[in-house]
């Protein structure tokens, strides 16, 4: 099945509210939990009641990259959204970083939040989405639907990116905001007049508190390598402007309908790769639908 969506984006904050009262009051409506790992402990914040929906975070994120969607999903679903290690407010993982020790750190929190027997759902967020089926064998319990949003890790190269900018945390704040803003029109938003105020300061703070660097050589396929074990209901979920599709979309959905023939996929209209903050609305209307809710705005 393949839907094109296309509505306004929605707004975000209230009016007057500045970028950390907006971070603030929408943390404030969560609950915390922790999970531990071999050397350090998880965070997650948790929205709502029901059915559990987890959220992976992308590359130099936290759960804010998630802070349009958390409170209208947390209306059907209970919400949890992990920073995960060596982000954010969860420890650094212990020793030479990797993906794998990743998953297996995530996986151990969703082995202490859920058991084996608690039904569950993901949804992940670019490298939230290459790591989330690795997460889900690592955890090994009830998985019924993944959705990857953005997703990379299928052995499908992209195209050249140019035009970032590069940043230092000691750059004068005026100068740093505004090689983030300029990063962000590149590689996140199809269109550079939704980046507010909000949208750069959680790429500064995200950027600031990311201690995950690992190699990038090569053409990462653990997302394609893990798929074909992960026996559930698989949907994509991409902004039609997605800098990282750009062109090779057709056959990042071919390597994924190889080990899922019934693959759903959406497309956003109107917003890139960070969709699910460019075109809030639209992205929550085609998650909740791919996950089975009907009763969504038209």
């Amino acid at each position: 099945m393949d839907d094109a969506i296309a509505r306004p984006a929605a707004s975000d904050g209230t009016a007057g509210e500045t970028p950390p009262e907006t971070v603030a009051r929408i943390d404030a409506l969560s609950e915390l939990r922790r999970t531990r790992f071999d050397g350090g402990e998880m965070v997650w914040r948790v929205w709502g009641q029901g059915r559990p929906l987890v959220l992976f975070h992308g590359g130099y994120g936290t759960w804010t990259h998630w802070i349009k969607n958390v409170v209208p999903l947390s209306r059907h679903f209970q919400i949890f959204v992990a920073d995960m290690p060596s982000h954010g407010d969860s420890d650094t993982l212990p020793g030479r970083p990797s993906r794998d020790a990743m998953a297996d750190a995530i996986g151990a929190g969703l082995d202490q939040l859920f058991g084996k027997e608690q039904a569950y759902d993901i949804a992940g967020f670019s490298m939230g989405a290459n790591l989330s089926a690795a997460i889900a064998l690592a955890h090994g319990g009830k998985l019924d639907n993944l959705v990857v949003v953005g997703p990379g890790g299928l052995g499908v190269s992209s195209q050249k990116i140019t035009g970032l900018q590069r940043w230092r945390p000691d750059l004068q704040r005026e100068i740093l905001d505004r090689r983030h803003r300029n990063n962000l029109g590149v590689i996140m938003f199809h269109d550079n007049a939704r980046i507010d105020d909000l949208a750069v300061h959680l790429q500064r703070e995200n950027g600031l508190r990311m201690r995950f660097r690992i190699s990038r050589s090569g053409i990462n396929t653990l997302l394609k390598d893990n798929l074909p074990k992960v026996q559930c209901r698989l949907t994509c979920i991409w902004g039609d402007g997605d800098v990282y599709a750009v062109g090779g979309r057709d056959e990042r959905i071919s390597v994924m309908r190889r080990s899922h023939p019934d693959l759903e996929t959406r497309i956003v209209a109107d917003a890139g790769h960070w969709v699910m903050y460019e075109q809030a609305e639209a992205f929550n209307a085609a998650l909740l639908q791919s996950l089975g809710v009907t009763d969504t705005p038209a």
